[in-house]
């Protein structure tokens, strides 16, 4: 199917302001990687704190940042989009510099729940500059090299994050963000036109976000607990119990408020439902792998953290690379068989790396598995996006990134979460304790985004150019 022709001068300005919005969010998308690498560091650096507490170093970040995401885009449209990026950009910054500088875990847990609060800001109203730069018929290209963006700076994540603790610690990867926001505010500022609504919106319900950050920070503190506490302590129940009721009363609360934190009106739209479910669940699969592979190859296989660090980065050097290639070719032959397809790639790797579990390194069983992890996970993140979009009024668009990048976070603590749960504090030299389990969750996550992206396909799918 042939598209229409676009005028090359809306082209070049919308790949301009995409360049510049994706120099905003490298910092941010770095981080997601660079923390998994920097985690062996910190056991060390704090040798008193349990892996249930350095789990929040991770899950303090994105669990804030799920629970605030639509806040930030509402206040976007509020106080402007280009006014709400930098703001964003500057608290994360801010963060970072106070995370370098924490001299406890409980000060850093913290720094990072801020840099959670400041990615709220800056990502939905990146989101949306960038895709509404674009016009309707390359929107999923655009979405596409967004999102191939911040697979781009994931990838570098692990080798850069490697090699800043090798030639100092764990600070050095929080001191690399201050460059980055200080160059991206200065260009956002020169060539980022402010927008806003021309209704200044009203804010959100502002009790749905605190039940967001509970439900979900309850049902994380209840998996990372329970191996120290075990599942029959009061304090793991009540959390285990108690976090999936405040979301169902939530999602109750949602239907009859007029302006729920989370719009119930948006999972109406079939695509964006089901790209959003896909988001959730690979999300787990994927970001528990990065935790699972960093103990494995730091603990099983004893390897030094720059050794981990660049046996992480093919999957996500090939995730960058397909990223946008899948964007494009949603653009032309729709998305939700590259999501069928790319999930499968996913499951089939982390099948091969649960078949090839042992105590001795295999280094050429582990580069070709996470190499086909990686061109799945490719195919799978681009195409998500653009069923997500697909048929989202433009109106949408802000609050519908928002909820796909709630999901990806919530999807990430839970993916950290469970693997802490699984794996805990059991392995050692030569040993792979849980690993096999672990590696069981993370093939089914893939599993089942290919059913729902099947499902997608079966029901009339994205037509090829529907991304608008």
């Amino acid at each position: 199917m042939q598209q229409a022709a676009v005028d090359p001068a809306v082209m070049r300005r919308a790949w301009l302001v995409l360049i510049v919005v994706s120099l905003a969010s490298f910092q941010t998308a770095m981080s997601l990687s660079i923390i998994f690498v920097v985690y062996a560091d910190l056991k060390e650096s704090f040798p008193a704190a349990s892996e249930a507490e350095l789990s929040w170093v991770i899950n303090s970040f994105t669990i804030v940042g799920a629970a605030t995401l639509v806040m930030g885009g509402v206040l976007g449209e509020r106080w402007g989009r280009r006014r709400t990026l930098m703001a964003g950009i500057a608290v994360f910054t801010l963060a970072s510099a106070a995370a370098a500088l924490a001299p406890g875990i409980g000060l850093l847990i913290g720094a990072r729940a801020l840099q959670g609060i400041g990615t709220s800001l800056s990502l939905p109203m990146g989101a949306a500059i960038v895709i509404d730069a674009f016009p309707l018929s390359r929107r999923g290209t655009g979405v596409g090299a967004w999102s191939a963006n911040g697979a781009v700076a994931a990838a570098m994540g692990p080798s850069v994050g490697a090699l800043l603790v090798h030639v100092g610690d764990w600070r050095w990867a929080f001191w690399l963000n201050v460059p980055f926001g200080v160059i991206a505010l200065i260009f956002i500022g020169k060539v980022i036109e402010e927008r806003r609504s021309e209704q200044t919106p009203e804010m959100p319900d502002r009790l749905g976000a605190l039940m967001v950050l509970a439900g979900v920070g309850a049902m994380v503190f209840a998996l990372v607990q329970s191996r120290e506490w075990s599942w029959a302590d009061p304090w793991v129940l009540a959390a285990l119990v108690g976090g999936p009721l405040v979301l169902a009363l939530l999602g109750w609360r949602s239907k009859r408020h007029r302006l729920p934190v989370i719009d119930p009106g948006l999972f109406r739209f079939r695509s964006f439902r089901l790209g959003n479910y896909g988001m959730l669940v690979f999300s787990i699969a994927f970001f528990g792998h990065q935790l699972v592979g960093i103990n494995y190859l730091t603990n099983v296989w004893e390897l030094s953290i720059i050794e981990a660090g660049l046996l992480l980065t093919p999957v996500f050097v090939f995730t960058g690379l397909l990223s946008a290639l899948s964007g494009r070719w949603a653009d032309r032959w729709g998305p939700a068989r590259f999501v069928v397809a790319g999930s499968l790639m996913w499951t089939g790797g982390m099948v091969w790396q649960w078949v090839t579990l042992s105590g001795r390194e295999d280094v050429d069983a582990w580069v070709l598995s996470v190499t086909l992890a990686g061109i799945g996970s490719g195919l799978v993140w681009g195409s998500l996006f653009a069923v997500m979009v697909a048929d989202l009024p433009s109106d949408f668009l802000a609050s519908g990134s928002s909820v796909a990048q709630t999901m990806m976070r919530v999807g990430n603590a839970f993916g950290v979460a469970i693997a802490v749960t699984i794996v805990g504090a059991t392995l050692a030299a030569g040993q792979v304790g849980n690993l096999g389990t672990s590696y069981i969750m993370l093939a089914a996550g893939g599993a089942v985004t290919a059913a729902l992206g099947l499902r997608c396909a079966r029901q009339g799918g994205v037509p090829p150019g529907a991304v608008q």
